[in-house]
């Protein structure tokens, strides 16, 4: 199945449909929409949309956010090619550091080599975006150095 799914770089006028995308997967919109344009679409070849994954950048460092797959399609490596793709962006947009939430998926996200931090140890331009707000609180931290 993997084959058959072309991931693509988001672009403004995927905002509305991210933000639906999210919604559907219990995932937060805060603050999509200044970063819409680093996200990554996973589609099959019938246009329909199988994933999504973001990244914000501050600077050296990097926010991983927003890594949806549809259920349908769950189990099959979209998530992890869509978390490569982003971690590919950020090298090449000059991103050192990569930091990620999660409430339930360290096992899953320390197989991308992320490791779990201390929230006080997250770079402060990172902790100041609204993924590190309120909806957040209690989430995990992680970080993966790139570079």
């Amino acid at each position: 199945m993997l084959a058959d799914v072309h991931i693509r770089h988001a672009v403004k006028g995927d905002l509305e449909r991210i933000s639906s995308f999210l919604e559907d997967n219990g995932l937060p919109i805060s603050g999509v929409e200044k970063c819409v344009e680093n996200f990554v679409v996973a589609q099959d070849r019938n246009g329909s949309w199988v994933g999504i994954a973001g990244l914000e950048v501050y600077g050296k460092h990097g926010l991983l956010r927003s890594v949806a797959v549809d259920g349908r399609f769950r189990g099959m490596g979209q998530g992890r090619a869509l978390v490569n793709a982003v971690l590919r962006d950020a090298e090449s947009k000059g991103v050192e550091t990569v930091y990620l939430l999660t409430d339930n998926a360290e096992a899953y996200f320390g197989g991308f080599g992320f490791e779990v931090v201390d929230r006080e140890d997250v770079d402060e331009a990172v902790k100041a975006s609204a993924e590190f707000g309120e909806m957040c609180a209690s989430a995990v931290a992680m970080r993966k150095i790139l570079k």
